[in-house]
């Protein structure tokens, strides 16, 4: 009977809280739909670009045949050739060929074509030679009824990692994962502590806006935030031979500009939350779906094309990219303001909804 009671009191308890209610049992159904299309370890829409040229037949053919194979898919026009492409972070394989053409070059029994890959993300490097390989072998047999025999000399370039280091690739991540979780954890778990311990009725009769609360809330976790990128920074470069190819100033420049979805994210999320627990348990799921949506460990380039679009909103996987492309490449300030615009632009937003509902819910 005892037993029966507290079983009663809990479901009860349970029932009674919605935010609790949701996040046991419609956030894990959430969670296994975006799971079951997010995680994949294959390489697919991979950005291509060729230097294709008038008559040169095999090329045009190897270029048709690798958009229609599903793996790669086509570079928006360029002004550039195919290798400052993949440079500039517009293109994740260019294949170049000799003055003249491939098939001239083929006829003269001399074929080769030079593989320029970005290895930025090394979940897509270690599969995109394969894919070529699979493909020129189609179309010299099919097209031109050459044997298996592989006429065609392969020259690769791995760029920006060229041992396909997985630590050079996961750290930057678990940078930008970090830098989350402190701004989420420390500022919502920090305006949660006040509502639970009922002092927070105090700071708002006080003769202060609430403008200086969420200010003062925000500000001190933000250069927590700061000195723990630094340090998992220096980490890198002093035990794992992180490279730092680019700019500082854009560095600590991405670092300002995430803070404004971050922070407004933890704002937001505290006006929902009564208790720590709460605060906990929600961040938990902020936390795990920005994850799985900001090509951390995943490329997102993989996902159904829904998914793709939740993720082109996600600061998490704009910051990410801008961190990796920071770190290895030395990213220049077009492709920065290229993924700091649309930062901006969710914290804006996420801002606004979270400063109306700090006003109306405390």
């Amino acid at each position: 009977m005892i037993l029966w009671s507290f079983f009663k009191k809990e479901i009860i308890t349970l029932l009674r809280d919605p935010v609790m209610l949701a996040a046991v049992m419609i956030v894990p159904m959430v969670q296994v739909v975006v799971l079951s299309q997010a995680i994949t370890m294959e390489a697919r829409n991979l950005r291509l670009a060729v230097d294709t040229k008038a008559g040169d037949d095999i090329l045009n053919r190897i270029y048709d045949h690798a958009l229609g194979s599903g793996w790669f898919i086509k570079v928006p026009p360029l002004q550039e050739d195919a290798a400052s492409a993949v440079r500039s972070g517009k293109a994740d394989v260019a294949i170049a060929t000799p003055s003249g053409g491939l098939t001239k070059s083929i006829a003269r029994g001399e074929g080769k074509i030079q593989v320029l890959i970005d290895a930025t993300n090394v979940l897509k490097a270690q599969s995109i030679e394969a894919y070529l390989r699979g493909v020129v072998s189609h179309v010299l047999q099919e097209e031109r009824h050459i044997k298996p025999v592989q006429p065609i000399v392969f020259q690769t370039r791995i760029l920006f990692n060229p041992q396909l280091d997985t630590q050079l690739f996961i750290i930057p991540a678990i940078l930008a994962i970090l830098v989350l979780m402190s701004l989420l954890t420390l500022t919502c778990v920090s305006i949660t502590r006040e509502k639970e311990n009922g002092t927070i009725e105090t700071l708002i009769s006080a003769p202060i806006s609430k403008y200086d609360i969420i200010l003062g809330k925000t500000i001190p976790y933000i250069l927590v935030a700061l000195i723990n990128m630094f340090l998992i920074q220096s980490i890198g470069i002093l035990l794992f031979d992180l490279p730092f190819q680019g700019s500082f100033l854009m560095f600590v420049a991405a670092f300002a500009v995430f803070c404004i979805p971050s922070s407004a994210a933890a704002v937001l999320l505290s006006t929902y939350t009564k208790t720590q627990q709460q605060a906990m348990l929600g961040m938990i799921i902020v936390l795990f779906l920005s994850l799985m949506l900001s090509g951390a460990l995943f490329p997102v380039e993989n996902m159904p094309m829904l998914l793709q679009y939740i993720a082109e909103i996600n600061p998490l996987m704009h910051f990410t990219y801008l961190v990796r492309n920071i770190i290895l490449k030395g990213a220049g300030w077009a492709y920065f303001w290229e993924h700091a615009a649309v930062i901006l632009g969710v914290g804006m937003v996420i801002s606004f909804f979270a400063v109306r509902r700090f006003r109306t819910t405390l």
